[in-house]
């Protein structure tokens, strides 16, 4: 899928200014910067959420899943409602396979899961409308840290059971180098720079990427969380 020559106005202000950008299949692309970088503006772009100008080239369906799970989800309906919504009932008990949770939490409301078990919800929901491309948008910063770690992990090996083209959008440097496979940087609504995540924080071209790395904090094992 291919981001071509995107725009985000809302009046007189840009929120996102001419991006372009690849996400292959297969691939997850770490989109990353401050508050108001134009980051989840640029996710609503691409989902038909906000108007925009410029292209959104070859992906058959996009897919979100928001940041909060509990206000994404509908407290009124069963887990396998919510995701039967999309995918039918006879794909509810796969798709709960596929985000690592038992057949048992179908029959389950939202207030009766943890913050992580209704990322899960969100993120089965997502995937049963068959999509081209999964729009992941700051999808762990409400969580404990505790838990980040096995959602992020969970998010690669979907990457790599489907070959799903993924942008995984965070504010956190270190969540996006250890589960992006690309990392691009944006910064007032434009890309700074882009490129393999290793090569990025590794050997950062732009001094706003800089400028990221240095508010990381002291990475913890294998994961990259914060301490």
């Amino acid at each position: 899928m291919i981001i071509r020559n995107l725009s985000v106005r809302f009046g007189a202000f840009t929120a996102v200014d001419d991006v372009t950008l690849e996400i292959p299949d297969g691939t997850i692309v770490g989109l990353v910067g401050e508050s108001g970088s134009g980051k989840s503006s640029l996710a609503r772009a691409v989902c038909g959420l906000v108007p925009h100008t410029g292209a959104v080239e070859g992906a058959r369906r996009v897919q979100m899943v928001f940041q909060d799970p509990y206000a994404s989800l509908n407290p009124r309906m069963t887990v396998a409602q919510t995701i039967a919504e999309g995918a039918g009932r006879k794909e509810v008990e796969r798709l709960l396979g596929l985000v690592q949770l038992p057949v048992e939490f179908a029959g389950r409301y939202p207030r009766e899961l943890s913050g992580g078990q209704r990322q899960r919800v969100a993120i089965a929901r997502a995937l049963g409308g068959d999509p081209g491309l999964l729009v992941a948008d700051e999808i762990t910063s409400s969580l404990d840290v505790s838990v980040q770690g096995a959602v992020l992990n969970l998010v690669r090996g979907l990457r790599d059971e489907l070959g799903l083209a993924m942008l995984f959008i965070s504010h956190n440097l270190a969540v996006v180098r250890y589960v992006a496979d690309v990392v691009a940087v944006m910064h007032r609504g434009r890309l700074v720079e882009v490129g393999p995540a290793e090569q990025v924080v590794g050997e950062p071209a732009h001094d706003y990427t800089r400028t990221l790395l240095a508010a990381v904090p002291r990475l913890k094992g294998r994961t990259g969380l914060r301490e």
